[in-house]
Order: structure tokens, then sequence, then C-alpha cells
């Protein structure tokens, strides 16, 4: 009889199938004498260190009989989760912890007592009490958008069969099969499959979802695309390039140094292992070294500020992290020339700010300084470079002459600059009234060539912010670091010297080896000096009698090309200060103003 139901039992069993006695043997949870864990017993049943076939006690399924630990956990929290408490202790995940919270010996079972055993579980599969470095286990996923739709369906599933829920419930069995430690060869760490291309992660993170989903644009993000190799191993992921490594890239399963969202390292220090010009080929821009600069964005100095579920504008600690400009999971290689105001590839799927509210994800550049150089109630209210807090000297004007605008409250307020009637053409709204005859065709490179790979350039066009606001040596500009405002050699993170006009020799010093100045770069000011009254300020900034941003409230006249003088340099005339300009056709322009000790009440040209 017994032979009978053993070849019945043989033949039901599929020939290809391993049974999980078979699987286990020779892995690490095989803690006999042929397994491959540090862990080793005398005895010759793999088996009897979790499972007892009359399940004695605890009355637990699949015949369980390892003692469970009684430990309280403390469990993931983050700002953006959102699928409440879990209950480590109570689910599925605590046959695992029995072990793995290292407070039970691993020996230690209900129906034999303490299985002697020697050696100890690496630090790295011991998560102790503190499983809020971990990926959350024993949690019901609650739907926040990003999240596959399949997760909530009746009955939950995800989606890859391989990737199992319990009982509705993520566990650790959702991404790890106990009994097959080689699934993916590359990760012996019992996965139910290969993580790849982050497809295990894939089953349940969804970035097809609409928006607002933070991983909207991963597929074709550079973190899931880039061919580049990298270490295996460490803080890198396990396959070798960077599009195999995808989510492995920034985030671990267990035992993160970071939390929360599971990062390997914390805030900046997660990027800086590829983006420091090391470990990675081809090799990509070192942004790490851009911030030893004089002039850089507050990312080395500042930490702790940033959360993803931030309120914008930026009114708290001013911080600027790699995650304020650049969503690692849709950032990617800028193709062909970006046209303003349209966000960059780096730039894609950010959040931004606009006097709609806040942007998930911003569309333009410009929204995406906007949350910081905006509407924030805590922008700088002094400046490096000689403007005094009073920037905008009031009227009245001679009877005739139009009136200049009333000196704002938020005078450091971009986004009241840009939106003016005369400012640079950013968001789309404002009007440049220069002459055609200034601009040049094409912007010019930091060494001084014809960027004609740029925008042509007319009274019309857009620019971006990081057309003035860029690294000095942008690659993008004929240079060899990495584009954007990391940091610059020059004040305020501008690409050349504001101070620097053409011939390198400006009025606020300056210098350099391009002799392109900062305002050089669009307009051609050998030109412009053969027009009065350029040609008699040859060694002044431009910025001493024009604002660059723009001008709130001004008007054509009181500002024709964002005329507004700078307080640090010109003072009040005897009875009046400021520009005054009544139509081409009479020549009445000229300046009411005090400058190198000399009255202009009025000068006029």
């Amino acid at each position: 009889m017994r032979r009978f139901l053993l070849a019945l039992l043989l033949a039901w069993v599929p020939a290809s199938a391993a049974s999980p006695r078979h699987a286990v043997a020779g892995t690490q949870h095989d803690l006999t004498a042929t397994g491959s864990g540090p862990v080793k017993s005398s005895q010759a049943d793999s088996c009897i260190f979790c499972h007892a076939p009359h399940n004695l006690s605890p009355n637990i399924t699949p015949l369980w009989d390892h003692t469970l630990s009684t430990q309280t956990y403390t469990t993931y929290t983050s700002s953006t989760y959102n699928s409440g408490a879990e209950t480590p202790s109570t689910g599925s995940s605590r046959l695992c912890l029995s072990c793995h919270d290292g407070t039970v010996a691993v020996g230690l079972t209900v129906a034999k007592g303490l299985l002697p055993t020697t050696g100890a579980m690496t630090a790295a599969d011991v998560f102790g009490a503190n499983l809020a470095p971990s990926h959350p286990v024993s949690m019901t996923p609650a739907d926040d958008g990003q999240l596959a739709s399949v997760l909530f369906s009746n009955p939950a599933s995800t989606k890859d069969p391989a990737v199992h829920l319990v009982a509705g419930k993520v566990e650790c069995v959702t991404c790890h099969d106990p009994h097959v430690q080689n699934n993916d060869p590359l990760v012996p760490m019992f996965l139910v499959r290969s993580n790849s291309a982050g497809a295990l992660c894939l089953a349940c993170h969804d970035p097809s979802r609409v928006q607002p989903n933070n991983l909207n644009g991963w597929t074709t993000g550079s973190h899931a695309t880039s061919a580049s190799t990298v270490p295996k191993g460490g803080s890198f992921g396990a396959y070798g390039n960077v599009a195999a490594n995808a989510c492995s890239n920034c985030h671990g399963a267990h035992n993160n140094p970071s939390t929360p969202r599971n990062l390997k390292a914390v805030e900046q220090a997660n990027c800086s292992p590829c983006h420091n010009g090391l470990n990675i080929t081809p090799a990509i821009p070192n942004v790490v070294a851009e911030f030893s600069k004089v002039y850089a964005h507050p990312t080395m100095t500042v930490t702790g500020a940033h959360d993803p579920a931030e309120a914008l504008p930026v009114n708290s600690t001013r911080h600027a992290e790699c995650a304020d400009c650049h969503n690692p999971h849709a950032a990617a290689a800028q193709t062909g020339t970006a046209t303003p105001p349209s966000v960059q590839a780096a730039l894609y799927g950010v959040t931004g700010w606009d006097t709609s509210g806040a942007l998930k994800p911003a569309t333009k550049e410009y929204q995406t300084c906007f949350k910081c150089h905006a509407d924030s109630t805590n922008k700088p209210t002094t400046s490096t470079y000689g403007r005094t807090a009073v920037r905008y000297p009031g009227g009245p004007m001679p009877a005739g002459y139009p009136v200049q605008p009333p000196r704002p409250s938020d005078q450091y307020n971009l986004r009241l600059k840009f939106s003016s009637t005369i400012g640079h053409n950013v968001m789309g709204n404002s009007v440049v009234t220069t002459g055609n005859s200034s601009l040049r065709p094409f912007m010019l490179n930091i060494n001084g060539t014809t960027n004609n790979t740029s925008r042509p350039l007319t009274t019309s066009s857009q620019i971006y912010c990081t057309d003035c606001h860029n690294n000095d040596q942008a690659r993008g500009w004929a240079g060899t670091g990495p584009n954007g405002p990391h940091a610059s050699t020059y004040p305020h993170l501008l690409q050349f010297n504001l101070f620097q006009d053409a011939l390198g020799n400006g009025g606020g010093g300056g210098g350099g080896t391009t002799a392109a100045a900062l305002c050089n770069k669009c307009h051609n000011l050998t030109t412009i000096r053969n027009e009065s009254p350029h040609g008699d300020h040859t060694n002044v900034g431009c910025t001493t009698c024009h604002d660059p941003h723009g001008v709130i409230g001004g008007t054509p006249g009181a500002n024709r090309a964002m005329m507004n003088f700078d307080t640090g340099v010109a003072a009040k005339a005897t009875t009046y200060f400021g520009y005054f300009y009544i139509g081409a056709g009479n020549g009445q322009k000229g300046c009411y103003t005090t400058c190198h000790g000399e009255n202009h009440g009025p000068h006029t040209y």
C-alpha cells in the first residue's frame, strides 16, 4: 500500500519540478553541513529548522516549527507613504523575522527545542527591531496613483504572476522565495524572479499611471535606459549597468542607511557615486566637483530640508537638493535643442510653482526656479553686487515726462519681474524693447564662438533662466563641465561675468579669457557702443542702468529697455531720479542721476 501511494505521489509531481527540499539544499537556508550559509549544524535534514510534520504549536501553516519572535517593530513611515500601519508581528512575515530580527536563536524549534548551530548570520541579514530602513511588509497597499491598479482589484494581485500578495498584503514572500536562492543568479537573495531592469519593483510600482505620478517618465528616463557600465555591488546594483540596475541604482530593499524611501545614501550622497566623474563608463560630467566653486546652489551646505511632499513655494529653510530640480525617475539626456519655456529633459517630472499654484510636474523651466525665487516669503533681501534694497526710485518726473513705477514690496520676486511689461522674455508674456541691431543671430559660446545650435535670437525670442544662470564651463556651450546652474566661478551662478564687457575690462572688475560678458552673449556690445549713450559708458556695467530680470510695474516710457538704475552706483539728481523717454520722434530721452560725482539734472541724448 505504501509503495502504491508513493508511486501515485511521484506520478502527480511533474518530472521537471524540484521539491522545496531539493531547492533548499545547498543554499544559505540549508543549515546542514552542505549549506552555503555561515550558520551550520550537525542535522541531516534541512527542513526541520522551519517545519514540523505535525504542526504542533503554534498552529501556523505551512507546518511551521521555528519559535516566533515577540519583538515589537518600528515600521516604515514617510511623508509620501499612504498605506497605513504595518503588522509584521502578526502577518506572515513574522515567520521570516523569527530568524531575521536576530532575537531568537536560529536553531530554536518548537518540536525539538534548540538544535545546536555554529556560526552567525551576516549583519546585512539581521534587521533587528527597526524595520523603518526596509521595504514595508505585512502592509495592505493604498492607492496613491503610483501603484499598479491591480493591487486594488478583487482579488488583489500584482502585474507579474511570479510576484504574489498574501491575503492582499505585501509580505516577505511577495519578493522572496525562501526555498529557491537563485531565481536571480546575480542577486542570490531568494528573489521570486530576476530584478534586472527593476522587473520585481515594477510588478507593484507603476510608472504608466496618469499624473500626478512621481514615476511618470521612468521608461524613457536615463536611469531606465542608460547602458553605461558601473561597478557591481557595494553602493551600486548587481547588474553592471545603469539600465539593468534600474531602481537598485538608488534604492535598497533592506537595512538602508537613509530613511525614508529606502535610499541607499542620504540626499546628494545617493547621486554622487555616479555623478562624481568616477565609477561610470563612459564618464559623465562631474557635478559633485561643481559645488566646490565659490558660487553654488546650497546643495552641499543645507541638508535635511527637502521633502517630496513639502509645500510650495518653499517658505521654510532655503535649499537646493538634487531632487528639488531633478526627478531621478524621469530625468533624461537632452536630445536636440530645447525650446523655451518648456522644461529641458534634465528637469522632466520635477515639481514647480506658478500663479496656478504647485505644479506636479512643472512644464516650464522657470516654474522649477519659481519654487524658491518667486513668491517665497524667505527670499534674500540683500545683494552682493552693489544693489541696495531701494532699487526702484520713484518720481515725480517733470511735467509731461513718464513717472517711474512705485517701488514694490516684493522686489525680489522674479515671477513679478518676468511677468511685467518690461522684462526679459522668460515667461512668454513680457516684452523686451531692444533694437534688432543689438541682438546677435545666435548666442555666443563661452569661448566667444557662435553657438549655431542654440535658438535664433529675435526681439520676440524667449529665453531660459539657464541661458544666463549656468555653469561657466557648461558642455552645451563649448565647455567640458555639466550644464545647469549647479555652480559657477561668477557671482549669482552666471555663465559669464556680469561686470565684464566685451573687451574684458568691465566696470566691475572681471577680466576672464573669453572676452564675452554675460550681456554680450546675446547682445553685440560692439554695435551697442556706437549708439548713444553707450559709447560714453564703456567701463560701466550694463546693470548700472538696466535691470536684467525686469521692472515690476514698468512702462515703455519710464523703463524702456529695462532701464532701472542701480542705486548702489547711481544716486538722485538735484531734483529728480530716473530715466525718461517720450517717443523716438522728438528725441526726448535722458537721465536724472548723479554719477561719478556729476549731477545729471537732466543729461539728455
